[in-house]
């Protein structure tokens, strides 16, 4: 009889351990005392920059743009044809590819029309639009450039229970993290305001920032402007209690269940 006590114990034990999945759900943990990399204020001030796999919308006009106000002041009848045509992208000089996405490819490069591949990873909307207009100045009279991005988001990872992962749209220039929180409902009361760990891709290599928005001394963390492909990890609550009560729940449901087979085929032997 106490040979077969132990080998329940020890079954019990055993399965307990091997079906423990406290904090399993949990990603991109790092070592105690850690070494954040800093926000500073300059990441509040830092504009979006173009980066690798974006989308470009591209439209062009010539003489500084001076089609864009002709249309808005063009007669009744021709108002609507004339802002259709703005919006695809083809008045004055023809080019936008009527509403066309330009990709940025991984090495870097985007292939336009009429001058070929240009590397404008790196620049700000503004700085691209300054430096194609530059090139195409050799072979247009003053264009005026509009460029936009259709792909930018990031990704957030919000929740202890699983399954509540979420792409978020920057869908205006230059999102900070308050706006990207607000646009996926804020934080839930089983995350931490203290822990949300942003990981991002530079030059450098990989930086990873630490915001904790507990306090009021946060607002320049939060005010930290996204860049397309950023994760932003928002670490769940230990909440050790509930997550052993699941474990045990389960094991004990097991083991009902075979105590209760078992003592069925005894019945049936007998």
């Amino acid at each position: 009889m106490i040979s077969k006590i132990n080998l329940i114990i020890i079954a019990t034990i055993l399965i307990i351990v091997s079906s423990c999945t406290i904090n399993s759900n949990r990603m991109l943990r790092t070592p105690k005392n850690y070494e954040f990399d800093k926000i500073e204020n300059e990441l509040s001030e830092l504009e979006y920059q173009i980066d690798v796999n974006d989308q470009l919308t591209f439209q062009l006009y010539t003489n500084n743009g001076f089609q864009l106000i002709d249309m808005f002041s063009a007669t009744a009848n021709g108002g609507i044809q004339t802002q259709r045509m703005m919006q695809s992208g083809v008045a004055g000089a023809g080019l936008g590819s009527g509403g066309g996405l330009y990709l940025v490819r991984i090495d870097s490069l985007i292939e336009f029309p009429i001058i070929g591949d240009i590397n404008l990873v790196g620049k700000t909307i503004k700085e691209a639009e300054i430096y194609l207009e530059n090139i195409f100045s050799e072979f247009y009279v003053d264009p005026f450039i509009v460029l936009g991005v259709s792909t930018r988001r990031v990704f957030l990872f919000s929740g202890s229970s699983g399954g509540e992962a979420s792409v978020v749209n920057l869908g205006f220039n230059n999102m900070t993290l308050f706006e990207v929180l607000a646009s996926a409902g804020g934080i839930s009361s089983s995350n931490s305001s203290k822990k949300i760990k942003i990981i991002r891709r530079t030059k450098e290599g990989i930086k990873i920032f630490n915001a904790d928005l507990s306090t009021i001394n946060g607002i320049n963390e939060g005010n930290m402007i996204m860049q397309s492909h950023d994760i932003i990890y928002i670490t769940p609550n230990f909440n050790l209690g509930s997550e052993i009560a699941q474990d045990i729940n389960s094991v004990f449901s097991f083991i009902s269940t075979i105590s209760i087979v078992w003592l069925t085929l005894t019945q049936i032997n007998q």
